[in-house]
């Protein structure tokens, strides 16, 4: 009522400088009053703020109103008059620093990770398990950079535009200023490199944070600008796998920028030693790399949240058995079991492509989905995702091979709804009072972002998800998952499970379902000539759930039990599969 915080201006950030400083300063002005920063704002619950205007204040008379208020005013004004001689007559300019909302500053194992940086020549893999502080501990790197150079100089590779937006909220925290985003919502992304590159040419030492896409770091107007920025620059490569990509590869082979960090929860590609052992190169560094943080630990210490884990048995029809037989008979002709390899990978992987599409399809997943959130009941099946698997066609195997695998993975997105329609009604008939919401590549920012804050906030009970969630979105208050992908990437369960396991102060545990499909071995349509080529790959499917029912509380009390029939029919042995796990 005193001292007036409303202000109006107009400025145009792309006429100068000046005006587009003024615009910064605006915003952090109004950030620090939303997120109650401001020690001349107090900010109330605005239900909270009306209950005591109407208790003190309960006359409806205007004109007493009024009197009241120039009471008031006049007491305020005499106690701003004596306040304002105590006032500072100059601002304070915020340096970077550690983030206010962590007030003993950065955790030892922060400050280890860049001291191992150091001695690895300002290189490496920081490989952290999703949830326990990437961004943070790569950040204080840049900080502890900026103590010794006066400036700092960053430039941030992300896989999706979320992630861009998310990593802007955390480089704020810091106060690190100068930030340019380069991706498709910022057009003017050019201009504002060109200018910074122009500033650093005339010898001016500038401090500035690029954040780009992948995508938009091999744009070619982007490429033709990297050579001009500053050698001194940090590189910091998060979720740092998408690197092992040709086009981004090809890129950090010439790249002059010495100074590297990867952050990821998974560094080695799947399936791609090749693209593995160049990604390590890049940031001259190997297994158990700079700096390890694995998820035992996580959990151990505290920074991540314990969980129970129920895998849960899913298997085909008669009708995807024949199917699945038909395409397997043509998988044999080509299987070597002397080498265990394909004599055709390009055919084999395109047979291999179309099972996993019947695998994905697999009716049983709504009888199993189903049993679960019955057992989960109404009254918890609160702040749970379901990971739905993408797609609901299968091509004949004849049709199959007209496709590139480009051309099947676009008409894959064509259908993928569908399963997630069925499970999400199934839902709905089931817990009628239960609210559910879809998180797909077809949400845009501003949607994915309210979709999030509904969730957060209880709004909506259940969300299910297809591959958006996988990489880098912070969803804390998650606590049951049901996971009916069946991806056979190890990497995006890792992923999904981390998600899970973000620790938030209102959640106590966290539940993991997860449906595990394997042919039906007990079908008329399965051939004992099958055995060797598909324990392999159920081989395989049973370690990545021996990897997840490993670091599970219910470990040792019944995680595994249900895949007992099937461990024994393909001769495994799901202890020995959990000692093999490398943690």
């Amino acid at each position: 009522m005193v001292r007036n915080i409303e202000t109006i201006e107009c400025s145009c950030s792309w006429k100068s400088e000046d005006s587009g400083e003024r615009i910064n300063l605006s915003e952090q002005d109004f950030s620090e009053i939303w997120d109650g920063k401001n020690n001349n704002v107090l900010v109330f619950p605005a239900k909270k703020f009306c209950q005591e205007i109407v208790k003190t204040y309960p006359t409806v008379d205007s004109d007493e109103l009024l009197i009241q208020e120039k009471e008031i005013i006049k007491k305020l004004s005499k106690k701003a008059a004596i306040e304002s001689e105590a006032l500072p007559t100059s601002p304070i300019i915020k340096e970077p620093h550690f983030p206010d909302k962590y007030p003993d500053g950065a955790r030892r194992y922060q400050m280890q990770a860049y001291e191992e940086w150091l001695k690895n020549d300002k290189q490496g893999i920081f490989a952290m398990a999703t949830g326990t502080g990437k961004t943070i501990t790569s950040l204080n790197c840049a900080l502890q950079e900026y103590k010794n150079d006066g400036v700092y100089q960053i430039l941030i590779l992300v896989p999706t535009i979320a992630l861009v937006e998310q990593w802007i909220g955390e480089i704020a925290l810091f106060d690190f200023k100068n930030v340019i985003t380069v991706f498709s919502e910022n057009p003017r992304w050019r201009q504002q490199i060109v200018k910074l590159i122009d500033k650093v040419s005339r010898g001016k030492k500038v401090s500035f944070v690029i954040v780009s896409t992948y995508q938009s770091f091999t744009n070619k107007d982007f490429q033709q600008i990297l050579p001009q920025l500053p050698d001194s620059l940090i590189v910091i490569a998060d979720e740092a796998h998408n690197i092992g990509s040709e086009s981004v590869r090809a890129i950090f082979r010439t790249l002059h920028l010495k100074r590297r960090i990867a952050l990821s929860a998974t560094p080695s590609r799947i399936y791609d030693e090749e693209g593995t052992v160049e990604l390590e190169s890049f940031f001259n560094d190997k297994p158990p790399y700079v700096y390890n943080f694995p998820m035992s630990q996580a959990i151990e210490e505290g920074r991540l949240m314990e969980y129970c884990y129920y895998p849960r048995m899913v298997f085909l029809n008669d009708d995807e058995m024949q199917e699945y037989a038909s395409i397997t008979e043509q998988l044999m002709r080509l299987f070597d079991s002397s080498t265990g390899q394909f004599s055709d990978s390009q055919k084999a992987k395109k047979l291999l492509m179309l099972r996993k599409r019947i695998l994905h399809k697999a009716d049983d997943k709504m009888r199993v989905f189903k049993e679960i959130i019955n057992e989960i009941g109404c009254e918890k099946l609160k702040y749970c995702f379901v990971y739905v698997p993408e797609g609901n066609k299968v091509f004949d195997s004849d049709e199959a091979l007209l496709y590139s695998n480009t051309d099947i993975d676009s008409d894959q997105e064509l259908y993928e709804e569908s399963i997630l329609k069925k499970m999400l009604d199934l839902t709905k008939e089931n817990f009628p009072n239960t609210t559910c919401n879809t998180y797909t590549g077809k949400n845009n920012k501003t949607e994915r972002k309210a979709i999030l804050q509904g969730f957060e906030n209880g709004q909506i009970n259940v969300l299910f998800a297809m591959k958006c969630l996988d990489e880098g979105v912070d969803v804390p208050r998650a606590e049951y998952g049901i996971f009916a992908s069946s991806t056979g990437n190890p990497r995006q369960f890792i992923q999904r499970r981390g998600r899970l396991l973000r620790k938030h102060k209102e959640k106590t545990f966290a539940y993991i379902y997860d449906m595990v499909v394997v042919p039906n071995f007990q079908s008329p349509y399965y051939s004992k000539d099958f055995w060797q080529m598909e324990r392999s790959l159920v081989k395989g499917e049973l370690t990545r759930v021996a990897y997840f029912a490993n670091l599970a509380t219910n470990n040792y009390t019944g995680a595994l039990q249900s895949l007992d029939e099937v461990a024994r029919f393909y001769d495994l042995v799901l202890s020995e599969l959990i000692l093999s796990i490398n943690q």
